[in-house]
């Protein structure tokens, strides 16, 4: 109440003016006590009483955040609520993991917000190990306790507290690298325990993704593996982590590379499972006899553990039988097809591609696994940082219209019209999937971006020595971060997508040296080709000549394979020939044209026939007959070549015989001529 002075006498009476002011209800103080926080002092609020705001900023560890009682005070005696429940000071408890509201009688609201990693809306995992000590090792495990929430999910909670759990460092360059202060680590369970609801198993990881400024790059990658439905992909579940009471950061909480139900399900003893990697550093381990592949067995796991112990012959027989068959001379069509699940392979590398994963060249961080009886397998994905047009000197995002490089076994198979043909109808299957991604980055940004300004606050490696010693402090901006990623993306799958449907033919010349035969250059595409021509470019001056009509063939989902025959015309003066082959036509609506060069030398010896059907006689071990849609051939001569040729002499198979009978696919009915040794026999295939 206030008292105003009065005004002069008017009528001999005195008149006093009595203003009475409604208190503000504003609250004073709002805090909590340290023994509410398990903190040596109270945590004050900064209170805004103009917005109704109360704030607490902070990165410190808070015990039992989720059931908090707060200490308040207000400027009068007033009721104060929270969605209709009674408050009261020091006493009642509630969870500020999300923002609060109290109400003061009803009508004036403040709304309490914490920023911390507490209050990011994530899972949060603490972790404590024994007697606090540090994780210093990659190979020496540490004791923990270890307790995951989930704001949104309690089902998701587990707690650890027996001291029986363990945990150590992992990974190679993040957590060797000096610019790597935020480090990976491995879980190890006592027992088998299920997270996130996945499959319950001992060992799970913690990736840093210290230099990955959006916190997406594996996410994406992951994301596609369940788009393209590839087997054993990881899941992706961020976390915000607690170690001995210190923030460490926005962690990917996945599963550990290795053989277990949930994981990669295959034998543990007749089947493997292995790791291409450049740093080699783990038995047993070999190097492929063809590309010097660096192999590291990581099942089956047999002692003792050295690539000298028999019983990993298996592994590295098959492995090499891969290799092998795909440097061979006789490659694609010696059965090295036989050998692999091109699915996995196709989308294994469609993948790498769309993410641009550089590591593919070395390879590093590069999967396989064969089952017992089974095929060998490409998965799963693993470890992407290096991706989206990263030049390994920390800067990504560059040359988005370019193909990845890759090491020259994964780019001998696009050598192969069959494995192109199917990674181009694989492409446009899954175009949607791809091209709509960026959809899938907006939604997780939108969950993560809390989280990620807490992450880089305190771990961004541009803020620090050594990368400050002699680069500029550069904070993260993790908005305009993600948005050069989506940017980089978009650009990158438009480029690929055109490439992709591009027109490719096998082989891109070809030098006939002094051999007069028949060749098959073959047209992979997506669509037919419509208007398709064929031409020399000397015309009819021209030392070579077309066999047979254009062939094309239908693959089954959308590509085609079409083959146009050329060969050296017969009896041509003694001297050196060469043309260009153009090919011409539409695709898709659009045209195209192709320019090949071929080049062939006479010098006027008669070549020796390479087919001769005419007198073949059938007596001897070698027969062939059609069964079961199949080319059947008996009386093979094991560890011989076995070769069938058209009658033109165009060779469509080759292969070394393993058995004395054999099975072989062929795609167009005819006169075939099957040679293995030194026998010959010719077969009508219908």
């Amino acid at each position: 109440m206030n008292y105003l002075a009065p005004y002069p006498k008017i009528l001999n009476t005195l008149v006093f003016f009595v203003i009475f002011t409604a208190q503000a209800q504003t609250i004073t103080n709002f805090r909590f006590t340290a023994a509410a926080t398990g903190w040596n002092e109270d945590f004050v609020g900064i209170i805004n009483n103009g917005n109704k705001t109360i704030r607490f900023t902070t990165q410190k560890w808070i015990e039992n955040i989720e059931k908090l009682p707060a200490t308040f005070e207000l400027d009068g005696n007033y009721e104060v609520t929270i969605g209709g429940t009674v408050q009261v000071s020091g006493i009642t408890a509630n969870d500020f993991r999300k923002d609060v509201i109290y109400t003061i009688n009803g009508n004036v609201h403040y709304t309490v917000t914490f920023i911390s990693p507490q209050a990011s809306g994530l899972p949060l995992l603490n972790i404590n190990t024994e007697n606090n000590a540090g994780i210093t090792s990659k190979e020496d495990y540490v004791n923990m306790v270890f307790a995951l929430t989930d704001p949104d999910n309690p089902v998701n909670a587990v707690s650890k507290t027996n001291m029986k759990d363990l945990i150590r460092g992992r990974g190679n360059d993040s957590w060797y690298n000096a610019n790597a202060k935020k480090k990976s680590y491995r879980i190890k369970f006592d027992k088998k325990t299920s997270l996130f609801g996945l499959e319950a198993a001992k060992s799970w990881v913690l990736i840093a993704q210290y230099r990955d400024a959006t916190l997406l790059y594996n996410t994406i990658a992951f994301e596609l593996g369940d788009r393209f439905a590839l087997p054993y992909n990881h899941s992706y579940n961020f976390v915000e982590l607690y170690l001995n009471g210190d923030y460490k950061g926005n962690y990917l909480l996945t599963e550990q590379n290795q053989v277990n139900p949930g994981r990669v399900d295959i034998d543990e003893n007749e089947g493997w499972f292995i790791e291409i990697d450049g740093y080699y550093d783990e038995e047993p381990k070999f190097k492929t006899s063809n590309y010097d592949l660096p192999v590291m067995i990581k099942s089956p796991e047999f002692e003792p553990v050295n690539i000298s112990n028999p019983a990993f012959d298996f592994v590295r027989k098959e492995v090499n039988a891969l290799t092998d068959s795909v440097a061979s001379s006789y490659f694609p069509e010696n059965g090295y097809r036989d050998l692999l699940n091109m699915n996995t392979f196709i989308d294994f590398l469609m993948i790498t591609e769309i993410c641009d994963n550089k590591e593919i060249r070395t390879p590093m961080s590069t999967y396989m696994y064969k089952d017992k009886g089974s095929l060998i397998n490409m998965g799963p994905l693993w470890d992407f940082d290096c991706g989206y047009g990263y030049n390994y000197s920390y800067t990504h995002f560059l040359s988005p219209n370019a193909r990845t490089p890759m090491n020259r076994f994964f780019e001998k198979l696009f050598e192969d019209p069959v494995f192109l043909v199917k990674y181009k109808e694989r492409w446009n299957e899954k175009y949607e999937d791809i091209a709509s991604l960026p959809d899938f980055i907006d939604e997780t940004v939108s969950k993560l971006e809390k989280s990620a300004r807490q992450n880089f606050q305190t771990w961004w490696y541009r803020t620090y020595a050594p990368w400050t010693d002699s680069h500029p402090y550069e904070q993260n901006d993790f908005l305009g971060s993600v948005s050069k990623l989506k940017n980089y993306y978009t650009t990158h799958v438009s480029y690929l997508h055109n490439e992709l449907n591009k027109v490719k033919v096998f082989p891109a010349n070809k030098d006939f040296g002094t051999e007069i035969s028949t060749y098959a250059f073959t047209l992979v595409s997506y669509g037919t080709l419509d208007e398709l021509t064929a031409k020399f470019g000397k015309g009819n001056l021209s030392g070579f000549e077309f066999v047979e009509s254009i062939q094309m063939e239908a693959t089954g989902n959308g590509g085609y394979l079409t083959s146009i025959y050329v060969k050296p015309k017969n009896a041509l003066p003694v001297g050196s020939y060469n043309d260009a082959l153009i090919l011409s036509g539409k695709n898709q609506g659009n045209s195209f044209s192709l320019r090949l060069l071929v080049n062939f030398m006479e010098n006027g010896e008669k070549p020796g026939e390479i087919t001769g059907i005419d007198d073949i006689p059938q007596e001897n071990p070698l027969k062939a007959w059609v069964r079961n849609n199949l080319l059947h051939i008996s009386g093979l001569a094991v560890g011989k070549p076995l070769s069938i040729y058209t009658t033109t002499g165009v060779l469509v198979y080759k292969n070394i015989a393993t058995s004395d009978e054999a099975d072989i696919p062929l795609k167009i009915p005819g006169v075939y001529i099957v040679q293995s040794g030194n026998n010959t026999i010719k077969v009508t295939f219908n």
